[in-house]
């Protein structure tokens, strides 16, 4: 497995080059591998918790890739976290494994660049529906994230 530093998104790959390896990915599958939810109980039980106004953080990362025998697979984490007044209300958790056929092998120049921009497209609204489904589920007002997360 491979760590990549979305940090540092310097990168020697021309558009050209990008396109050609991007052109020979097919989507296999996207499986919830992890998901975990907490919610503190009192937003809950207070009758005000329609209108308490909930700050969320969203972070999106890439644990890991990894190439072989024309499969490319990466795990991707979601997480948010909704805060009233500095105080932690709600944590909702979730990675992905996304599996790809590759016609040829990627470099971590591609990595880069397609984990903020493809990567995100194809799994962000999966995790969208999940907060939507989890936050009804808990009995909270439903959280409805924007449509992209863009980075």
């Amino acid at each position: 497995m491979n760590n990549v530093d979305a940090t540092d998104i310097t990168t020697s790959l021309s558009p050209e080059r990008y396109r050609e390896m991007l052109k020979g990915l097919m989507l296999q599958s996207i499986n919830l591998v992890e998901h975990h939810a907490v919610l503190e109980s009192s937003l809950v039980l207070s009758k005000s918790s329609e209108s308490t106004p909930v700050r969320v953080e969203l972070h999106q990362e890439l644990v890991s890739w990894e190439q072989s025998d024309g499969l490319l697979a990466f795990s991707v984490q979601y997480r948010i976290e909704g805060k009233v007044k500095r105080k932690k209300m709600i944590g909702i958790r979730a990675v992905y494994i996304v599996r790809y056929q590759s016609e040829q092998p990627v470099t971590p120049d591609f990595v880069r660049i397609f984990q903020q921009s493809t990567l995100v497209m194809v799994t962000y609204p999966y995790f969208r529906e999940l907060v939507d489904t989890t936050t009804r589920r808990m009995g909270t007002p439903p959280l409805t994230l924007p449509m992209l997360m863009l980075q």
